[in-house]
């Protein structure tokens, strides 16, 4: 009969930091491969559970009287306690002031030390150490290293190691370095081969095992204050007199003192030696993993689990030097349910996320790819860690966010610019892109991650259109910045973005009147004649962006002309797209303007814009957003929405001139195209270009009323620019209702509207 297994809260064990994540993952490794074999370990709220056949009181007297510490040891590192430190006088040099050297390496170190002390110890706990160290000391003087190795002499040193060590000693070699047939590699979760800086890993966990225990006495007996230390690491109960003086290194930012760590100038944060002995325990589940996933190496993606090349975009303190100075980025997954140590070390050997079909590259790749589920199955959340150049030189491991894992199906509309985006990643962080580019990357980056992190059963349908169409906005700002670049653009061979397919239009309806406002805009497009008399159909991005009309795939600098957009104001861009489209129906030989739209505007919508009631601000960026889309791909009308010309309507002015411009027949009659109706709206001449409209539309025997309405000059160039908003057939019928009188037309009306013309 089996024994009850009790639910253990370590509450000492958090996501955060770093140092208390690993040092869970250390308590269940070293727990379930030395006492209880079944134990099953899982996350609940911010702290690690055990699921395990011991009581408290057992789990703390195994720790304390049982646990036997994995060989860590790194020789090929100056500080691992091989080396001694060069012996020096008490004489002075009279010309530096330095003490005088003998040339003789025989001066012992703390690291040194610790070695000399472990394996001249008694306690049967320190036998498979002690055994290791042996064998290692025998290699590096056999080798005749007085000092720790160079580059061709530290891999030499790392395989005979390797070649050498039991079982028992390799997991942390695998996880500390790897030898590839290039070079040496350092899994970043380790720093450098097992060591920060001037801090060796391997010789701080040596002396804080002498902290903990007595290795003069056979059974390795605590000292004094461990136990307490113990409940401290475990249960996060108040612990006194911890240790000052000792570093936790890049795991543990809070503990590294220094300036400002506390009240005062300057400290050494008090340290839990148990903390970080189990710290480096725990980074032994990355061992494995990290062999493993070398051999199906991919360009620009980190070989080690879960890790991925930093992005300086989602935190507080980022910045776009974080990417090319920052170690890496690492994401601890989290799950919820109870899972034994193969299930644990199997998630590990995995340690991947996929992006469509391939792995992630970078901190946004891997936000995409929780968001869609590309990772391991049964995970909870991931805590995204950043290794970031702080504090002078030195790396943390800081905490950047905490992402869910739960499918949001927008996210997967991102694979459509998946090819691009990676390549303009690539070219926007080269030195020579301009600042501007390396902008707009960031908030693409951004609202990618906005649009990543969110679990969509918190967002309402607005608010999830909005994430989409803040991606769509940040896209449309990367194509500025790139034809703004020309120059750049041209050398680095940078390309438009890539066409998106027609889900982004549902994802992003937010059912506002800025969204089918700008849609209906980036769907208009016409067909026209070329110098050469060839047809080709022109969509509104050519207008925007010099991009070729044909594909969409690349800039053409031979249409600078049709593009005709600028960062001004809306009203005048509007009017200038408009005034090109009409001078190249006429350079076509069109008799009408013909111009539709594939979204087709509700004149209420238009209407408000009219009267400015629209954030203009977000209609210009989604316009540019929108045009994005392959809009030769998109059926008429893709997009439904509730018409509100029934309750508002524009003016009579808007109406008459519309109907000069509608891009169908009115009332089975083709209005002819009068250029001037539009030039003088655009310049502000209501009456005149109220007064020309009516003579054409009575010209093509469409009764027209007299307007006698007077119209400011900014609401009539407002009344011009929404000329360019496409329309339905059922709304041209509604416009001529308001306009047209059952009264005839006399015949000398005809002959002074064509005389006008």
């Amino acid at each position: 009969m089996s024994a009850e297994l009790n639910d253990m809260n370590l509450m000492g064990c958090a996501p955060v930091p770093l140092a208390h994540y690993l040092k869970a993952l250390g308590i269940f490794r070293v727990l379930a491969e030395q006492k209880d074999f079944g134990v099953r370990g899982y996350w609940k709220g911010d702290s690690f559970w055990l699921k395990t056949s011991l009581d408290r009181e057992s789990l703390r007297s195994f720790f304390l009287e049982e646990y036997s510490p994995t060989p860590i040891i790194a020789p090929w590192n100056g500080g691992s306690g091989f080396y001694f430190q060069e012996e020096k006088l008490k004489e002075k040099d009279p010309l530096t002031g330095k003490k005088k050297k003998t040339g003789r390496r025989t001066q012992h170190t703390a690291a040194t030390r610790a070695v000399q002390a472990i394996l001249e110890s008694k306690a049967e706990r320190l036998t498979e150490y002690r055994k290791s160290l042996a064998i290692v000391k025998i290699l590096v003087e056999k080798m005749g290293l007085a000092n720790a190795p160079d580059k061709e002499e530290k891999e030499k040193l790392i395989q005979a190691v390797r070649n050498r060590l039991p079982d028992l000693a390799i997991d942390w070699l695998d996880a500390s370095v790897i030898l590839t047939t290039e070079k040496a590699k350092f899994p970043p979760l380790l720093g450098t081969g097992g060591n920060d800086g001037n801090l060796d890993f391997s010789s701080n966990f040596m002396q804080r095992l002498a902290d903990l225990f007595e290795f003069e006495n056979e059974r390795g007996k605590s000292k004094g204050r461990s136990g307490l230390w113990l409940d401290g690491a475990l249960f996060a109960e108040n612990t006194d007199c911890l240790m000052s003086g000792i570093h936790i290194g890049q795991f543990y930012p809070g503990a590294a003192g220094g300036a400002n760590s506390v009240s005062g100038f300057s400290s050494d944060s008090p340290v839990n030696p148990w903390d970080y002995i189990l710290m480096i325990e725990g980074a032994l589940f990355f061992a494995s993993a990290t062999a493993k996933r070398l051999q199906a190496n991919m360009p620009g993606v980190l070989s080690y689990p879960f890790s991925v090349h930093p992005s300086g975009v989602g935190y507080g303190s980022a910045a776009e030097s974080d990417e090319k100075s920052a170690r890496a980025e690492i994401w601890m997954p989290l799950w919820e349910k109870p899972a034994g140590l193969s299930e644990l070390k199997s998630l590990m050997s995995e340690g991947r996320a996929q992006v469509g079909a391939r792995p992630a590259r970078n901190g946004v790749d891997f936000a995409r790819a929780v968001a869609s589920l590309g990772v391991d199955r049964g995970l909870k959340s991931f805590q995204r860690y950043g290794f970031l150049e702080r504090n002078g030189k030195n790396f943390f491991s800081v905490p950047l966010e905490r992402i869910a894992v739960s499918r949001k199906i927008q996210v997967e509309l991102l694979n459509d610019v998946d090819g691009w985006l990676d390549d303009f990643r690539g070219k926007a962080r080269s030195d020579n892109a301009p600042s501007s580019v390396g902008r707009a990357l960031s908030l693409l980056d951004l609202s990618i991650l906005a649009l990543c992190r969110e679990s969509s059963n918190d967002q309402t349908r607005s608010t999830q259109a909005w994430r989409v169409q803040d991606v769509l906005i940040a896209l449309g700002r990367c194509e500025r910045a790139i034809v703004r670049s020309s120059k750049w653009a041209k050398e680095a061979f940078a390309k438009p973005v890539s066409l998106l397919s027609k889900d982004w239009l549902i994802a992003a309806n937010d059912q506002s009147p800025e969204f089918f406002l700008a849609a209906s805009l980036a769907s208009v497009h016409g067909r026209y004649k070329d110098r050469e008399n060839r047809e080709f159909t022109m969509w509104l991005r050519s207008q925007i962006e010099p991009v070729d009309h044909g594909n969409f795939r690349s800039f053409d600098e031979t249409l600078e002309n049709d593009a005709v957009w600028s960062d001004g104001e809306l009203i005048s861009v509007m009017n200038d797209i408009f005034s090109r489209r009409i001078m190249m129906a006429v350079r076509s030989g069109a008799s009408g303007y013909t111009d539709q739209g594939k979204i087709e505007a509700d004149l209420g919508d238009i209407a408000a814009f009219i009267e400015g009631r629209i954030n203009e601000k977000r209609m210009k960026d989604l316009l540019c957003g929108l045009i994005l889309v392959n809009w030769p791909g998109v059926s008429w009308d893709y997009i439904e929405r509730k018409m509100q010309s029934d309750l508002i309507s524009p003016s009579a002015s808007f109406a008459l001139i519309k109907l000069c411009f509608a891009g169908r027949k009115v009332r089975d009659v083709s209005v002819p195209l009068v250029p001037q109706i539009h030039r003088r709206a655009a310049t502000g001449d209501g009456f005149g270009a109220l007064q020309l409209a009516e003579r054409r539309l009575r010209g093509s025997n469409l009764p027209a009323a007299k307007i006698s309405t007077k119209l400011s000059p900014k609401l009539t160039r407002r009344i011009a620019a929404s000329q360019l908003f496409p329309i339905a057939e059922g709304q041209i019928d509604h416009l001529a209702k308001i306009v047209m009188r059952p009264n005839a037309i006399r015949e000398d009306d005809q002959t002074e509207i064509l005389r006008s013309e």
